[in-house]
Formats: C-alpha cells, structure tokens, sequence
C-alpha cells in the first residue's frame, strides 16, 4: 500500500500536485493524507483581556478556512475513489509536512511549487525545498 501526504494550500499547483500524484501513483493500492498548515497564531492577532478565548477562535477560523481550501482535493480524491482523510496543523509548514509524513509512514510527499525561479528561490527559500532537506521520504514536486 502506497501511503502519500500531499501538501495542501489550495493553490492551482498544489490542485496539479494532486492530479499528477493520480497519474504516477498505483491508486488502486493508495491512501492519501491530505495536510494544509497553518501558521502559527502571531501576538498582534490576540487580544490580550481574553487570550486563551481568542487563540480559540483564531484557531477555530484557520481550521474551518483549511477545511474549505481542501475541498477541492477532496472532491478530486473522492471522485477518483482514493481512501483520504483531511487535516489541518499549525506550525511551521517545512518541519510540519516533514513531522506529519513520519508520523503517518508515509512513502511519498507530493508538493506543488509556485516556480518562484532560481534567484527567488535561492533568497526566501520555498517550503518545497526545505521538506526536501528535511526528510528522507521520497518527494513529488510538481511545478
């Protein structure tokens, strides 16, 4: 059994990171876990005369926001007739996606990329990039 996480930001390229990991994966023998991180909740995003209530509900807000980009993906798997299951985490997205797939034993990551081109990327980096540095888990990028 193939076990894959696709990284999920509902982008265009990570709807094509889907689409290509259905044309290269056995899907007959494939369970998919479908990830999308959020960042962390930043200071300025709490009010502080009831932290732990607003962390709540910024946290409820990015879970069901997550849940929502996912749709698509969802639908797409469903359609396809892959075992799925949805989540969201909070952190950083490299070392979350890296930390989930270990977790979950996944065989393959599947990432899509935003082909920022080389200079770009050399500066800021990409989350693609870094998870390729982080895992020893075979990866899918698909520009």
């Amino acid at each position: 059994m193939t076990i894959a996480l696709i990284a999920f930001d509902g982008s265009e390229n990570a709807m094509r990171a889907v689409e290509k990991m259905l044309d290269t994966v056995d899907t007959s023998k494939l369970h998919a876990h479908v990830l999308n991180v959020c960042e962390p909740i930043k200071v300025s995003e709490v009010i502080f005369k009831d932290t732990f209530a607003d962390m709540q509900a910024i946290n409820k807000a990015r879970e069901e926001e997550g849940l929502a980009l996912m749709a698509p993906a969802k639908a797409r798997l469903e359609s396809a007739g892959i075992k799925h299951d949805l989540h969201i985490r909070f952190g950083d997205p490299a070392e979350t996606i890296t930390e989930f797939a270990r977790a979950q034993q996944c065989n393959i990551i599947v990432i899509g990329t935003r082909g920022l081109g080389v200079i770009k990327n050399l500066l800021l980096g990409s989350v693609a990039s870094k998870v390729l540095h982080l895992t020893e888990i075979p990866i899918l990028l698909v520009k």
